[in-house]
């Protein structure tokens, strides 16, 4: 059967190419209007709940322990003590 033609996978793929042009712009930007939409409904969703959480851990008083200011995340680094660009001396 797959042998016979190459002609007979060509069309179905011709004609589903074809539907796709078939779209006009404006139904193309309702559907993206749409998607766009649904995204934002979405994300306002997940915000309100990260939103409603904190504000339950704060009056519960069940948040995570924060760190103190002497273990900040630059605890224990120093300066190099040589520059990492050395100058080279210019003679006149």
């Amino acid at each position: 059967m797959w042998g016979r033609s190459p002609l007979l996978l060509a069309v179905p793929l011709w004609m589903s190419f074809g539907s796709v042009a078939a779209l006009a712009e404006p139904q193309i930007c309702y559907v993206l209007d749409g998607i766009l939409f649904l995204y934002g409904i979405i994300l306002t969703a997940l915000y309100c709940r990260l939103k409603l959480c904190n504000a339950t851990e704060a009056e519960t008083g069940t948040e995570k322990p924060k760190a103190k200011a002497e273990e900040g995340i630059y605890t224990g680094l120093t300066p190099h003590t040589t520059d990492t660009y050395e100058t080279i001396g210019l003679k006149k």
